[in-house]
């Protein structure tokens, strides 16, 4: 819940504002931040709403805590599955199953001989030009395969991990 209310608490402090539109809200995690594709800064929206942590009226979000209050560590980002945090117990998804941008990294890094550095580079080249609509890991598999990595032997874990499907 802690983690909730730093995100939620960012797009605030970030316009000094007291309440936002929920498209403005969306926007900031998603594009001003960076943080989340548009879809799953819609979603942390709606657990916010869940959580009570944010309520709506007309249209306009307003935190339900004091924003002011909410301490921010240097360089704050959200953890990478920080919505599988957010859930009750009881999640769908076998925790197993997720695979990290590092361990991407790794292995591509491994597989085609290209140090990590070049490879990050290219990656967040490439996110760029995607707008940071496609998940990062997506996005490494896309600049791995360009490399010449066979990345059949992660494919399908990242494929689960992301999509949450099996091929």
């Amino acid at each position: 819940m802690e983690e909730l209310k730093r995100v939620v608490s960012v797009p605030f402090k970030k316009t000094l504002a007291s309440s936002l539109s929920e498209k403005d809200f969306e926007y900031s995690l998603a594009f001003d931040l960076k943080w989340f594709s548009p879809k799953i800064a819609s979603k942390v929206k709606e657990k916010a709403l869940e959580a009570g942590v944010l309520s709506l009226k007309a249209g306009i979000l307003v935190p339900c805590f004091d924003v002011e209050s909410i301490r921010l560590p240097h360089a704050f980002k959200p953890s990478e599955n920080f919505l599988e945090n957010q859930k009750n117990s009881g999640a769908k998804k076998p925790v197993k199953e997720e695979i990290s941008f590092e361990q991407i990294l790794e292995f591509i890094s491994a597989d085609t001989r290209v140090n990590r550095q070049k490879l990050v580079s290219e990656i967040n080249s490439m996110q760029d030009r995607l707008s940071y609509l496609v998940d990062i890991r997506i996005v490494a598999l896309i600049v791995g395969k360009k490399f010449g990595c066979n990345i059949e032997a992660i494919f399908e874990r990242v494929a689960k991990s992301v999509l949450g499907i099996s091929f």
